[in-house]
């Protein structure tokens, strides 16, 4: 027996330190899960963050390097593995929490050095935008002699501040941006600066702008006089560079912003821009006044906009030339009355648009009258549908780039489009009112035609014309809500999006609105709304409080019978939600990233609802819920695969985002589905890829058998397979032969794959090809034919490398970029 005891005590002492781990892994396992749960979401944010900055760098042309592609197939790799590791977290037994313990560790521990990984110091693309420099889109500049004076005092060397100032619409933004644009050409100045500073001037503001347009970035919780001294350094680091400051309306200290002292051994210069002179002699800076144009200037402009084939007969052009008169010089003035003329040949409505200009005599204060005289003309001209589109927009901060999308879904909650039977029509009725307003130059297209924006004079005519009617304070960095009294009787909307409100007095007084029908609070520090907040806007149709720290809500939104949209994304800390079966109006319903885990009471009841968005937040949707909701065209889950048949039934969808953990349960749902106008679909891995295309289907860690086979959609745009399994050619296990809208392709890290199509495949739509991790990838096309690729633009290879040769000589490239 004693032989035995050493031996055992050796294989104690072996296993002890493992089976000690193993207990941790069962005794802490809650922690191991909630660690793993703050992993995922930290890789997932970090993610989306560096998505966003990729899309703000290809606005200008630039490629994402190599190293960002893989780090993106990293996360993809690593998120879905956390996917399956989340299954088997729900699924698991307690006897087996020790090895599950260790899976879920392990797991976190991958994702927090993928995280890791996610700095790019050295940027995102190749050529940099910190090093490359870029111009500015800008209008053509009608009077030259000031960008040339200012862009002189740049080269030189005697002045180091410059100021340059106007009336609001004189063109002092347009010409800076010329200047701008001259300035990058050139090599005297290392860096060129652009900073927008706006009406509502903050000192830490200032500091982030600047600090982003370096690249660079600032605590949030560091004082400012330090934030002050960091931004010093980055900007010396700059060597010698151009700062313009546009749109200042009131003097600072620079050195408390943390700009350096100008000095001829530094060789840097400032440039700002104001409406006061005052700002311009307060700061030291060399004085240049904008002046308005010339009578010739002034009329080449409008006939530039206007058209010269707009001069049939000498009567007219006279008429024209009394209107272009009453512009008074000013460009925006000009660029509006033209806009808003255009197209329009009778000489009798020439006449009466010059005798309403000359009759409009109102003004506000800070914009010329007659500045704000040809804005109001060419308001006065829209449709009313136009007017009410166009003021909606002033309930954004000033300088507010809005997406083109978000603008019509905001117009549709309010019920200023009406109902066309379907959304994609509503959508191009709101397309062509910004095409309208743009065209009347009281919008401008930026970003590509991608946003749209408010000239800050334009935006100051709107709120004067509803200025007891609205209550508009977006953006102005408040930390409580405005005084009870200025919540008047008359109110119609309120926008107090983007702030830092954090509370809301509970012996606050309810506001007396009963015309209240648009209450904007997103973008907020809120944590709890009292519940009489409430008690006297009966007649309120949107609320929105998206992106708070909301814990709960009052149950007085229960009693909210009018509300036709309730949005709640990204109010993280949101659990429970008040009973909804009274809401009976409600027609849009957002709970997207918010922590509600059970569907809200009364939900089944809402047969009005066109719009719910559950994504990122419940786990599960009863069965037969989502047929009670037969008018959805809008429908974003992730828990899709239980609900293949059901999502098949809702006959009026247009638009759909959701993820199957399946290819059975795709492809019965794709067997059923109805044509839908927009569509983005996860199967396998949870991972909804970022796009510009509208119909998007991404495959990822699918175990696929090759006879099995995969439906498309016939209309697909874009196709993703990462992680797959079983696979050697796409033709293999999907039919594109009726894949004809197709236009982009990504394959990464399918290891069995040898071809992507073959001869007899329909490729001549395909615009962009993006291939990654291919260990066995032979040949792009197995028997080339002639017009394979006729279309194709970009091609991206990486760590493929079995290929020798990409195209054959048959093929068509000529688009290849």
């Amino acid at each position: 027996m004693s032989d035995l005891v050493g031996p055992i005590l050796e294989v104690i002492k072996f296993i002890g330190r493992p089976a000690k781990i193993y207990l941790n892994y069962h005794r802490k396992f809650n922690k191991y899960v909630d660690d793993f749960r703050q992993a995922q979401a930290d890789l997932q944010a970090r993610e989306a963050d560096i998505q966003q900055q990729l899309q703000d760098e290809h606005h200008f042309g630039k490629e994402s390097k190599q190293e960002v592609g893989s780090w993106f197939r990293k996360v993809e790799e690593k998120i879905g593995y956390a996917q399956r590791v989340g299954d088997k977290i729900s699924q698991g037994k307690y006897l087996f929490r020790s090895c599950l313990g260790k899976l879920v560790d392990e797991a976190t521990q991958a994702m927090k050095e993928v995280h890791a990984e996610g700095q790019f110091s050295n940027g995102l693309v190749v050529n940099d935008s910190s090093t490359t420099k870029v111009k500015l889109p800008t209008e053509e500049l009608a009077g030259t002699t000031k960008a040339e004076e200012i862009y002189q005092y740049l080269m030189g060397d005697e002045v180091r501040k410059i100021g340059v100032c106007g009336m609001g619409g004189i063109g002092k933004t347009t010409t800076m941006k010329h200047v701008y644009n001259k300035l990058v050409e050139g090599t005297k100045f290392s860096k060129v600066i652009w900073t927008v500073v706006s009406q509502d001037f903050d000192i830490r503001r200032l500091q982030k702008k600047i600090a982003c347009q370096l690249k660079e970035e600032l605590s949030d919780d560091e004082d400012t006089t330090i934030r002050a001294a960091k931004l010093s350094e980055m900007l010396r680091k700059q060597g010698r560079y151009v700062l313009i400051l546009d749109d200042v309306w009131g003097s600072f200290s620079l050195e408390e912003v943390g700009i350096p002292e100008l000095k001829a051994d530094n060789g840097c210069k400032l440039v700002l821009t104001t409406r006061t002179e005052e700002v311009v002699r307060s700061m030291g800076c060399k004085k240049v006044q904008v002046p308005c144009l010339s009578t010739d200037e002034a009329w080449r402009l409008f006939l530039s906009k206007v058209g010269q084939d707009m001069l049939p007969s000498p009567t007219l052009e006279t008429i024209m030339k009394d209107i272009v008169g009453e512009c008074g010089g000013l460009p925006l003035a000009i660029v509006t009355v033209a806009g808003c003329m255009r197209g329009i040949s009778d000489p009798l409505l020439w006449e009466n648009a010059l005798n309403e200009l000359r009759g409009c005599i109102v003004s506000i204060q800070g914009v010329q009258e007659k500045v704000f005289g040809c804005l109001k003309f060419s308001y006065d001209h829209l449709r009313q549908i136009d007017r009410d589109c166009f003021l909606c927009c002033a309930l954004y901060p000033e300088d507010y780039e809005i997406k083109k999308e978000e603008i019509i879904e905001y117009w549709m909650e309010e019920g200023l489009i009406a109902e066309m039977g379907t959304r994609k029509a509503m959508e191009g009725c709101g397309l062509s009112i910004l095409q309208k307003l743009a065209e009347n130059c009281l919008l401008e297209w930026v970003w590509e035609g991608t946003h749209i924006k408010m000239h800050d004079v334009v935006r100051d005519m709107a709120l004067h014309i509803t200025r007891k009617r609205f209550l508009v304070k977006a953006g102005k960095q408040l930390e409580e809500l405005p005084n009870e009294e200025e919540w008047t009787e008359d109110l119609e909307k309120v926008s107090l999006m983007d702030n830092s409100i954090s509370t809301i007095p509970p012996n606050m007084k309810s506001p007396k609105c009963q015309k209240l029908t648009t209450l904007l609070l997103s973008a907020n520090s809120l944590e709890q709304i009292p519940e009489s907040f409430f008690a006297y806007i009966p007649n309120l149709k949107i609320l929105d409080l998206s992106n708070n720290p909301l814990v709960n809500l009052p149950n007085s939104i229960s009693n909210l019978e009018n509300l036709n949209a309730l949005m709640l994304h990204r109010c993280g800390s949101l659990e429970i939600l008040p009973s909804l079966s009274k809401l009976l109006a409600l027609k849009k319903l957002d709970l997207g990233e918010t922590s509600i885990k059970e569907i809200p009471q009364g939900l089944e009841m809402l047969v009005n609802l066109r719009y719910l968005n559950l994504q990122y937040t419940m786990e599960e949707i009863p069965n037969r819920l989502l047929p009670k909701l037969c008018r959805l065209q809008y429908l974003a889950i992730d828990t899709a695969s239980k609900l293949a048949k059901e999502i098949s039934e809702l006959n009026k969808l247009e638009v759909f985002e959701g993820w199957f953990s399946n290819l059975g349960d795709w492809n019965t749902y794709a067997s059923q589905r109805k044509r839908l106008h927009k569509y983005n679909i996860s199967v396998g891995y949870w991972h909804f890829p970022a796009s510009n295309y509208s119909k998007i289907v991404a495959f990822g860690g699918c175990d696929i058998n090759s006879g099995e086979g995969i439906i498309l959609p016939y209309d697909i745009q874009q196709l993703e397979f990462s992680d797959c399994e079983g696979m050697r050619s796409l033709n293999d296990i999907c039919e594109l032969k009726n894949a004809t809208d197709l236009k982009e392709c990504r394959i990464a890290q399918c290891e069995e794959l040898e071809s992507i199509f073959s001869s007899g495949c329909q490729r001549q739509t395909v615009e962009s090809l993006d291939l990654s991790h291919l260990e066995n990838l032979k040949v792009l096309v197995e028997g080339s034919s002639v017009g394979t690729f006729s279309s194709l633009k970009k091609i991206h290879l990486f760590s493929c490398g079995k290929i020798k040769n990409l195209f054959s000589a048959k093929l068509v490239l000529h688009n290849l970029e």
